[in-house]
Parts: C-alpha cells; structure tokens; sequence
C-alpha cells in the first residue's frame, strides 16, 4: 500500500482506472439526471471514489465534462484518407449525428455552454482540445481534396466547418426541428459539396 505521508512526487503517473471510471460515473449522471443536477461529489460517490481524488483532476464541473466529450469521441474524427470528399465529409457527418444524438452531450450542452461562459480557462480548453482538432479535420479534408483535383482551391475550412456543424447543433438544442438522421446527414453533406463546387461524377 502506498504511504500516504511521503511527499508528493511531480510527475506522479494518476491511475487510469480511477480517470475512467470518474468519466464514465459523469457521463451516466448526465443522461439519468441531466447536466444542472451534476455535482463533483455525486460523480465521486456514483464512481466510488474520493472528492479529492477528482479534484486533482478537474477543477469544476464544466471541466470535467469536457474529458467525457474527449473521451467518448475522441479529438481527430476526419483524419482517415477515404480517397475522395464525398466519403470523407460523409465520414464527418456521421460522426456528428452520433454526437449530436447522445443524450449526455443533448443534456449536457446548454448547461455546459453557459458554465464556459464563465469559465474563460475551461472555455478555451473545450475549444483547443475538443473544437479545435474536429475543425482542423475539416480543413485536411479540403486540402486532400485540392491535392485530388475535386475542388479548387481557397474554400474558407472555418466557414465550411459551420456550414456542416450549424444545422445539427441546431437540431440538437431543438429537437423539435427535426431529426438527426441519416437523410440529414446526406442533406447537410449535399450542401457542403454543392458549396465547394465538387461535382459528382
């Protein structure tokens, strides 16, 4: 058993277990009882571990749901060269339909919009570690794209990103839109191509 009193070591490896098993008590709360009624010391207790042990870890609530959304979709959907836009913006699409699908990021987004606008520090976390690399996957499809002769060059990737994520963010803050369906995801992708001029052959 580790002696609790010698001093602490930098670089300490945390145990993977006890990271897992917090996300995954996080991300149950959320779907059960939705994002206002999180709190740090349920998600210790449901996880069976210590209040303290998940603050070594995360600094609040905002910042720990941001590590279940890492690690329940990972960071660089897109980078797979499928060999041609259609495929891969396809690959994209059905990604985000899964996401905007989950009820732990449909419960868990308004709340969690709202606390990182208050939490400037966690903000640009979600945006550097979550949003951020699915943007870039985006901008690397356009570019295989250029590289293949399907399009030409100079589309906007930012724009585009919007164009394609817009929709289904919408979708998932109102429900009441419409579904977020594979007929969806050909709708969304169609405009994308249509908007940087690909032509299927």
């Amino acid at each position: 058993m580790p002696d609790s009193t010698a001093p602490a070591r930098t670089g300490r490896p945390r145990d993977s277990r006890v990271d897992a098993a917090l996300l995954e008590a996080a991300a149950r709360l959320i779907a059960e009882r939705g994002y206002g009624a999180l709190t740090l010391q349920a998600v210790a207790d449901e996880a069976r571990t210590s209040r303290p042990a998940l603050y070594r870890r995360y600094t609040d609530r905002a910042d720990l749901v941001v590590s279940v959304l890492i690690h329940r979709y990972g960071l660089h959907p897109g980078d797979e060269d499928l060999g041609g836009i259609e495929a891969e913006l396809l690959g994209i699409q059905r990604h985000q339909m899964e996401l905007f699908n989950d009820q732990v990021l449909r419960r868990a987004l308004p709340g969690l919009l709202e606390d990182l606008d208050r939490t400037p520090a966690t903000a640009r976390r979600f945006h550097e570690q979550f949003l951020r690399p699915r943007r870039l996957s985006t901008a690397t499809i356009l570019d295989r794209a250029v590289a293949r002769g399907e399009i030409v060059g100079g589309v906007d990737a930012e724009w585009l990103c919007d164009l394609i994520t817009g929709p289904m963010l919408m979708r998932a803050l109102m429900p009441v839109l419409g579904p977020i369906d594979e007929e969806f995801v050909m709708l969304t992708v169609r405009s994308a191509l249509d908007a940087v001029g690909y032509a299927s052959r």
